[in-house]
Formats: C-alpha cells, sequence, structure tokens
C-alpha cells in the first residue's frame, strides 16, 4: 500500500501535489483523453519508483514521489511521439529506470534543482534516437494552415493539460485545475493567475494563435510560478520573482518554438534555473 502511495504521488508531484489522491485524479485526467497515456504515465512513475527501491535511494524521497515523477512524464512522452510496439516499450523501460538515475544525480548537487530535466533530457535523447531508428518515430501529418480565432476556455484549459502532454481535451486540463485547488486554494489562484497572464501573449505579433489555443505558451509559466511560489523556499520578493520567471518561460518557449524544437518543460526549468541562480548569487554576496 505504501508503494502504491509513492507511486501515485510520483504523478501528483509532476504539479507539485505531493499527495496520492492528486496523483489519482490527475490519472483520471489523462485517461479522459488517452487511456493509453494514462497507463504509460502510472507504469512510469512505478518504474522510476521502483529503480529508486532498488537503488536503496532515500526512504522520505521515495515515499514522497519524488523518483516517479520524471519517469511519469517520460512514460507519457512514449505513446505521445512515438508507435507502441515491442521496441518503443522497451525504450520506455530503459528511458524510466534512466530518470531515476539522472534525478539522483541532480541530488548530489546544490547549484540548481532537478524539477523535471531528467524529463526533458530523456526524451530529447528518445526523440533524436527516433530519427536514427525510424520505427520509432509516428507517421507525419501535416497541420491545416488556417487562420484561428482566440478561445479563452480551450486556450486556459489546454494550458493546464499541456503540463502532462494532454493537449486535445479541455476536461483533463480542467481536472488538473482541480487537483491544484483541492490540494491547495492558495496553489489554485497562483495557477489561475499565471494562466490569465500568459495567455496575454496571444496579442504579441509574430505568436501563433493556434499555438497559445493549444496551451503551448501557458504550461511552463504555470509551473514555474507554482515552483518559484512555493516550493523553491526562494526569499523575499517571492512574486516579483515568479513574474519574471514567468515572463523568461514566455521569451525561451518563443525562442525555442521559432527554431523548431520540441520545447517540453526546458522553459519552465531554464527560468527557475535562472531565478535560483540570481537568488544564490545575491545571498553569496550578502554574505561576503
Amino acid at each position: 500500500m505504501q508503494m502504491m502511495n509513492s507511486i501515485f504521488r510520483g504523478v501528483g508531484q509532476v504539479m507539485f501535489q505531493g499527495n496520492a489522491l492528486s496523483g489519482a485524479l490527475m490519472l483520471a485526467g489523462i485517461a479522459c483523453n488517452s487511456l493509453l497515456m494514462c497507463l504509460f504515465a502510472l507504469a512510469g512513475s512505478a518504474i522510476g519508483t521502483c529503480t529508486a527501491v532498488a537503488l536503496r535511494y532515500d526512504g522520505g524521497r521515495i515515499c514522497d514521489g519524488l523518483y516517479g515523477f520524471n519517469a511519469a512524464l517520460v512514460g507519457i512522452a512514449v505513446p505521445c511521439f512515438m508507435p507502441i510496439h515491442v521496441a518503443s516499450v522497451l525504450l520506455m523501460v530503459v528511458a524510466c529506470v534512466l530518470s531515476t538515475l539522472v534525478t539522483r544525480l541532480f541530488e548530489r548537487q546544490r547549484l540548481a534543482p532537478a524539477l523535471t530535466a531528467p524529463f526533458v533530457l530523456i526524451t530529447w535523447a528518445m526523440l533524436l534516437l527516433s530519427h536514427i531508428f525510424p520505427q520509432l518515430q509516428l507517421p507525419a501529418t501535416t497541420a491545416a494552415d488556417t487562420a484561428e480565432s482566440f478561445s479563452l476556455m480551450r486556450a486556459a484549459s489546454l494550458s493546464f493539460g499541456q503540463i502532462m502532454l494532454q493537449g486535445n481535451n479541455l476536461l483533463t486540463g480542467l481536472l488538473f485545475l482541480l487537483v491544484i485547488c483541492v490540494n491547495s486554494c492558495k496553489m489554485g489562484m497562483e495557477s489561475l493567475v499565471a494562466c490569465a497572464l500568459c495567455l496575454t501573449v496571444v496579442w504579441v505579433p509574430g505568436v501563433s494563435t493556434t499555438s497559445v489555443n493549444n496551451g503551448i505558451y501557458g504550461y511552463n509559466a504555470i509551473l514555474a510560478v507554482l515552483a518559484v511560489a512555493n516550493i523553491l523556499g526562494i526569499g523575499s520578493w517571492t512574486y516579483v520573482k515568479a513574474l519574471v520567471a514567468l515572463i523568461l518561460t514566455l521569451l525561451i518557449q518563443y525562442v525555442g518554438l521559432h527554431m523548431g524544437f520540441v520545447t517540453l518543460t526546458a522553459p519552465f526549468v531554464l527560468s527557475v534555473w535562472l531565478v535560483v541562480l540570481y537568488q544564490t548569487f545575491v545571498v553569496k554576496t550578502k554574505q561576503d
């Protein structure tokens, strides 16, 4: 039972919700969009958690699901970017194990938190591997080049859904928001404000309305604000620093998309790292 709680917490920790019920509700939200992705998310968290247990990592961190959330995201990435067959499933298992090892490597340094960096690095590696082995690539699809008007409901909902690569179902995003609000009203309000602020990019020249409607500019901003405001113990001027992190995510996402990158949660990770490094520099300067 304790292991199951840790596995569900691993899913919940993707949005900094460290309880099993939150993880179960998030899995239900994923299932509304894709039952296959739900199963792979659960399997990923289980593999990552079991790897940490087998390697006798810190029991408290295992219990909190901190070795499961990157693996859960890696698990979702496989059906999101690849066809499902024996090779891709085996790759998922190996990648989820590696995510736990990479997470542990990040823990050995104090310069910057791991966040979802293991997921980003390993998924990028899998995407590079798929270019070497075409059987790991989904069939190419051509998007219709049509003008699209801004949809506030769609953009807001998918901004939450894209946190776990769910970009096709509005109910999924609403359930993710509900998960945050049930666990913490404060974090729920912060995520809503972050979502509202990041959607203003729809009026910035050069920003695709379709990308905004699909939540592409929202999910990293939401994660960055939640992390800076609640998780990292960032000190004074917390919300100013959270706003800076939000703006940085938008800039990094904009540049990444125009360069053709699959950005995943890299803008979130990089923006929070910059804020943390700045905070560390300020503290060190005061001590000197």
